[in-house]
C-alpha cells in the first residue's frame, strides 16, 4: 500500500498560509472532484465545481469529476479505487455535507493513502435528530481530512463547532461568479411597473413561506409591482396558492426551473432582486442579482452579511414584516430615482469575487496538503477512537479496518501495476492538444517547403 510519511508540518495559520504569497514551485495535481450534485442538475455546487475545475485545467492541473447518487461504502470502493489508480490521482476534493458519495470518497482515498480536501458549502444545525446524526458523520469524515474549506466566516465557525476541528487546517475560500455571464441590460426593463426577481429552489429552507406572506401584503399597497419567480421544488404550491387565492395571476410569474443559460434572461427584466433563506453558507444568487444591476434585498442569515457591502444590500430580519419593510425602503428608492446605476453596481461586483482567484487560492491549499502526507493506519484507528467518541469511534474504527482488508483483498486481484493508466487528453498539455499541434505542423511543411520552391524560382 505504501502508506507516505509525514512531512514538516507547517504551524502557521490557514489565514497566513493562504492570503496570496507567491508560491515556492509550480506544482501540479491530479484532483478527482466528488459530489452528488454536479450537471445538469443546477445549484450553487454544482456551477462551483464546474468553474473551479475549468479554471484548475486552465492553470494546468488534472482534474476529473466523480458523481453518484446510489452508493454504499464498501461497494463504492472497487469502482473508486479503480478511478483513482487509473487517473493517478493526488488530490481527493470531496464537496458538500449532503453528498454520501463525497463521504465515501474522503474514507476510501485516506484508505490509499491519498490526500484529501473537503469543502462545506453549507450551515446545520445543532438540536434536531437529522443535525445530529450528520454531524457525527461529518466528525468521522473530517478527523483525519488533510485541510477543510468553507464558504464564509460564518459557515467556518459552524463547521468546526459540528466537526469539533482545529481551526487551523479550515480555511475560507468564497464562491465566485462569472462577470461576463451576468451583466445589465436596463433595456430589457419596463419603465411602467417595478418587477422584483426571485430565483430559488422552491424549498422551506429558502424561506418560500416567507415570500408567500410578503406577496399578497405587497400587491395590495402598490398595483405596479410584479414578480418574476424561477425555480422549482414542493413549496411551489404555496406560490400557486396566494396567487389563486388574490387573483394576481397577471402580475406573478411562475418561470419553473431556469438553466443556467436562461438565468441572466430573467435577472435583467427585474428592478430588484430578493432572498428570502432561512440559512445560507455564501449565497451566489444575490452575486449573480446585483452583478446584473438590481438592488438587493435579503435576509441577514448566515454568511449572507460577508457577501455584498452594504451600500449594495438591505439585510432583513426573516420575517414577513421586516422583509416588506425593506422592499418598500427600497421601492420608494426607486422611485425617486436615487440609486445607483446597473452599470455602476456591476462594475463594483464583477471585480470583488472572481473563479480565477477562487482557484489560485484552492492550488495553495492542494500544495499546503501535499506536503502534509496522510496519517498510517494505526494512528487513523487511534484517531478515530480518541475524536469520535468511544462508541461512535470504536464502530467506524472497525468499518476503517474492513476496508483496508477489502482493499488488499482487491489489491491482490487486481493489482494496481495491471491496471490501465488512462490518457491524459484535455487541458493545456493534454494529449489531444500536442496531436493537434502535430497535425498542423505535418501539414504546414509542405505548403513551407512549396512557398521556399517558388521563391528560388522567381529568383
Amino acid at each position: 500500500m505504501g502508506q507516505r510519511r509525514r512531512a514538516g508540518t507547517v504551524n502557521t495559520s490557514s489565514s497566513q498560509r493562504f492570503s496570496g504569497a507567491p508560491a515556492q514551485a509550480a506544482r501540479k495535481h491530479n484532483i478527482c472532484m466528488v459530489s452528488d450534485f454536479f450537471y445538469p442538475n443546477m445549484g450553487g455546487v454544482e456551477s462551483h465545481i464546474y468553474h473551479l475545475s475549468q479554471c484548475l485545467i486552465e492553470k494546468g492541473h488534472k482534474v476529473m469529476y466523480n458523481q453518484s447518487t446510489a452508493t454504499t461504502c464498501f461497494h463504492s470502493l472497487p469502482l473508486l479505487r479503480c478511478v483513482f489508480v487509473r487517473e493517478r490521482i493526488t488530490v481527493v476534493h470531496a464537496h458538500s455535507s449532503f453528498s454520501a458519495m463525497a463521504h465515501d470518497a474522503l474514507f476510501h482515498a485516506k484508505t490509499m493513502g491519498l490526500n484529501t480536501v473537503f469543502t462545506d458549502h453549507s450551515l446545520f444545525g445543532f438540536a434536531d435528530i437529522s443535525s445530529v446524526l450528520t454531524n457525527k458523520l461529518l466528525t468521522v469524515s473530517l478527523c483525519d481530512t488533510n485541510h477543510i474549506v468553507c464558504v464564509s466566516y460564518t459557515s467556518k465557525e459552524n463547521t468546526v463547532l459540528r466537526a469539533t476541528l482545529n481551526p487551523e487546517i479550515v480555511s475560507v475560500i468564497p464562491n465566485a461568479v462569472d462577470p461576463t455571464d451576468f451583466t445589465p441590460d436596463p433595456s430589457q426593463r419596463q419603465d411602467d411597473r417595478i418587477t422584483i426577481v426571485v430565483i430559488s429552489r422552491l424549498v422551506y429552507r429558502k424561506g418560500i413561506d416567507l415570500l408567500g406572506g410578503i406577496i399578497p401584503e405587497l400587491c395590495l399597497k402598490h398595483p405596479d409591482l410584479h414578480f418574476l419567480i424561477g425555480g422549482e421544488g414542493p413549496k411551489r404550491i404555496v406560490l400557486e396558492e396566494v396567487r389563486e387565492k388574490y387573483q394576481l395571476h397577471d402580475r406573478v410569474r411562475l418561470l419553473g426551473a431556469l438553466e443556467h443559460k436562461d438565468v441572466r434572461g430573467v435577472l435583467v427584466q427585474g428592478h430588484i432582486f430578493l432572498n428570502t433563506s432561512l440559512t445560507e453558507a455564501f449565497c451566489m444568487a444575490i452575486v449573480e442579482g446585483a452583478s446584473c444591476g438590481l438592488q438587493v434585498v435579503s435576509t441577514r442569515v448566515g454568511g449572507i452579511p460577508e457577501v455584498l457591502p452594504e451600500d449594495l444590500i438591505t439585510l432583513c430580519d426573516p420575517t414577513v414584516g421586516s422583509l416588506c419593510a425593506g422592499l418598500e425602503t427600497v421601492i420608494a428608492r426607486q422611485r425617486s430615482g436615487f440609486v445607483p446605476s446597473p452599470a455602476s453596481i456591476h462594475a463594483h461586483v464583477r471585480n470583488l469575487y472572481t473563479w480565477r482567484n477562487v482557484a489560485e487560492r484552492t492550488e495553495k491549499v492542494y500544495d499546503q496538503v501535499a506536503g502534509e502526507g496522510v496519517l498510517p493506519f494505526n494512528r487513523r484507528l487511534q484517531r478515530l477512537r480518541a475524536h469520535c467518541g468511544p462508541v461512535a469511534g470504536s464502530i467506524f474504527a472497525f468499518v476503517a479496518v474492513l476496508d483496508f482488508l477489502f482493499l488488499l483483498f482487491l489489491q491482490w486481484l487486481v493489482p494496481d501495476r495491471v491496471m490501465d493508466i488512462a490518457v491524459d487528453a484535455t487541458g493545456p498539455h493534454g494529449l489531444w492538444r500536442q496531436e493537434t499541434s502535430s497535425i498542423n505542423r505535418t501539414h504546414l511543411k509542405p505548403a513551407i517547403k512549396r512557398e521556399a520552391e517558388r521563391e528560388n524560382i522567381s529568383q
